[in-house]
């Protein structure tokens, strides 16, 4: 048991390491970005004057219609959405574009006077925001940040598996507590270092995960549509656009629109008027709680023309699954739970940023250790010289078969990622029978076997090595088969014979250490 135990602590460790080790760059970005961000609103009220305006008790603010006509004489953006408040001493914000780039006009809601006009590309926040998402690298930086936050999961995940003691016992002394949840300070600067990074680690760790789910939600349509099936039991159906009669756009519906709106939600602060760009589009309008939480929103559809309500959703109406999407921000920011909630996430997001830092430090100096305390094997010592190479060929297989769990990955879901970038997942052999909800749990299934096989990888009892070759030979003429196959019906898909090749010689080396580990260790 306890062989098992030990075994299953190396193998995830070994994981542990390599996770951090690809993803810890973009993921300290990441989580430094999203600490940045945390408090944008809080910000932006104390810094920017132009968020907010002067205001009078007999001052009323301007119709919209008014407030969109003022403008438009005094700038020449297109306008494409208004962001109207109650709370009287917000300015109006409307997100306008000029020839290809996007604007955020500050408005005086009471005179109409333009206070700002922000071009976002050259704003510090979303700048900040565009980081957090794309890296600036737009569609291949969301791939790049998708694939390691989704790598990171499983590193958080292992990391707490690590933190965990083999025994209880730990938790029954004070000493023992205070070794897992407490940070040494006053110990060596070893100590201190491995402290910051388990302890703190496991503090932040829930919060992470939490973070990292739903920001991939909005990357990967395929963990939208899980964490849409697992609240629902049922697969996520497009939802049909509202459209209209055509008719053109006049600035007097917006009037109507607010007098109908306003009155039905006032303890709504926020209203977001998305102006149509199509003669069958219709005026769309979203309710919130305000500019920093969404989770509560109802949603208007009125006549272009007129104003006239066509149908209204509001938030008490959507399903689990529906209801679960409108509240993706919301935890993301921390926002749900006011700013007691944004700052876990600040306080989280500068944790994250600090562990791939912290342990990288700490496997330097492992390796540091390791190199001053290497002792020299003799070559005629059989017995020292077996145990050092065995040690050696466990990492590289386990190395291989995470290699062929990336594979896998790539295979089933995008492929070369260059290739399948902007395209929704399309699984091989779904005919549309199977919810699709079912194919990606088989996916995690199969990142979970991958993970048991790395787990068991020190036990050297006879039925483990036979049964690891031939399951490691299984996988080698699969991997051919889909290879030829895919050569055979689907030249012109150089990427997922690139991806399945890649498996094949992956396997061919993993066959062929399996066998040395097995002739090493009789």
């Amino acid at each position: 048991m306890i062989l098992v135990k030990n075994t299953f602590k190396k193998t995830i460790r070994i994981i542990h390491l390599w996770l951090g080790l690809v993803t810890g760059l973009v993921i300290c970005i990441v989580c430094l970005t999203g600490s940045i961000y945390a408090f944008q609103k809080e910000i932006k009220m104390l810094v920017y004057p132009y968020y907010t305006v002067e205001h009078h008790d007999a001052a009323e603010r301007m119709p919209l219609s008014e407030l969109l006509h003022k403008y438009q004489q005094q700038s020449d953006h297109d306008v494409m959405r208004i962001y109207d408040f109650n709370t009287p001493t917000r300015s109006s914000m409307l997100l306008t574009v000029k020839d290809k780039a996007y604007y955020y006009s500050f408005v005086d809601p009471y005179t109409g006077e333009i206070l700002r006009e922000v071009f976002l590309a050259r704003d510090f926040f979303t700048i900040i925001l565009y980081i957090h998402m794309n890296l600036l690298l737009g569609e291949v930086g969301t791939q790049i940040i998708g694939w390691s936050v989704v790598l990171f999961i499983f590193s958080l995940i292992t990391g707490l598996v690590l933190w965990f003691p083999r025994s209880l016992k730990v938790f029954k002394s004070k000493k023992g507590r205070k070794s897992r949840f407490g940070v040494k300070i006053k110990g060596s600067k070893k100590r201190v270092l491995y402290d910051l990074h388990n302890v703190l680690g496991f503090y932040a760790a829930s919060i992470l995960i939490l973070l990292a789910i739903t920001g991939i939600a909005w990357t990967f349509t395929w963990v939208d549509n899980l964490l849409y099936a697992s609240v629902t039991f049922e697969e996520k159906t497009e939802e049909k656009p509202v459209t209209t009669a055509s008719a053109t756009f006049d600035r007097i519906a917006l009037d109507r629109l607010k007098k109908d709106v306003v009155p039905q939600r006032d303890n709504k602060d926020l209203f977001i008027y998305f102006l149509p760009t199509k003669d069958t589009e219709p005026i769309r309008v979203m309710s919130s709680i305000d500019d920093d939480e969404f989770g509560n929103s109802d949603d208007y559809y009125a006549n272009a023309d007129t104003g006239s309500l066509i149908t209204t959703r509001f938030d008490e109406e959507k399903n689990a699954g529906q209801k679960l999407n409108s509240l993706y921000y919301d935890i993301h920011t921390g926002s749900i739970l006011g700013f007691g909630g944004k700052l876990l996430v600040f306080l989280a997001g500068l944790i994250g940023a600090s562990l791939p830092i912290t342990g990288l430090m700490l496997y330097l100096n492992r390796l540091k250790k390791k190199k001053k305390n290497k002792v020299v094997v003799e070559v005629s010592d059989d017995e020292a010289t077996a145990t050092q190479n065995i040690e050696e060929m466990k990492n590289k297989i386990a190395l291989l078969w995470l290699f062929l769990a990336v594979g896998f990955i790539l295979h089933h879901i995008y492929g070369l990622a260059g290739i399948y970038f902007g395209k929704e997942l399309k699984i091989e052999g779904a005919t549309g029978e199977t919810p699709g909800w079912a194919h990606y749990y088989r996916i995690l299934f199969e990142i979970i076997i991958l993970m048991l096989a790395l787990a068991s990888l020190e036990i050297t009892k006879k039925w483990f090595k036979i049964t690891s070759m031939v399951w490691a030979v299984l996988l080698g003429l699969f991997n051919v088969y889909h290879v030829i196959e895919a050569i055979m019906h689907e030249p012109s898909n150089t990427s997922e014979i690139i991806v399945l090749g890649w498996m094949v010689a992956i396997s061919g080396v993993l066959i062929a250490a399996l066998n040395r580990w097995r002739l090493q260790t009789v």
